[in-house]
């Protein structure tokens, strides 16, 4: 009577940690997938931010790049209100280097060419007397910037596009 006793309570046990390895390989397993499901929905917000915050620097390259242009070639007044504000609330340096790391060089080759702009932009502003010559290779200057950054954009909006459908697909 004690064996019989004794293998029931080892075949209990058993029986225990067995069902016991199940559900904690079991729980892991949804914890894991939760996780990973997760990420995935967390990085394709941020590309999608990314991608938007792409667009806010083109548009505002543009609309500089148009008052320029209105002025030096059409005697318009550079008028800064027409300026996109937007740009000083984006997150795109925090949000490529955070989660798409792989953007990180052409979103250096981007930031060059806003410079460049910004630095055009500055002195056509600031030398108002300048001479309509002056302005107009101030303006070339910002709109080769431009038609660059464009280019660099639509290059990271691709490898972006890219990451997201590898996010999709996995």
């Amino acid at each position: 009577m004690k064996m019989e006793a004794l293998f029931g309570l080892i075949g209990t046990v058993v029986g225990a940690s067995i069902a016991g390895a199940f559900v904690y390989f079991k729980d892991r397993q949804q914890h894991d997938f939760e996780r990973t499901k997760e990420k995935k929905t967390l990085l394709l917000e941020k590309y999608e931010l990314i991608y938007k915050e792409l667009l806010i620097y083109q548009a505002f390259a543009s609309d500089v790049s148009m008052q320029m242009i209105s002025e030096a070639g059409y005697s318009g007044k550079f008028d800064q209100t027409k300026i996109r504000k937007e740009i000083k609330d984006t997150c795109l340096k925090m949000n490529v280097s955070f989660y798409a790391s792989e953007l990180s060089v052409v979103y250096e080759e981007i930031n060059i060419k806003y410079t460049i702009i910004m630095r055009a932009m500055a002195e056509f502003v600031l030398k108002f007397d300048a001479s309509k010559d002056q302005k107009g290779k101030l303006t070339g200057e910002a709109a080769i910037a431009l038609s660059e950054m464009s280019d660099l954009i639509t290059k990271a909006q691709d490898q972006l596009s890219k990451l997201a459908l590898e996010q999709i697909n996995a």
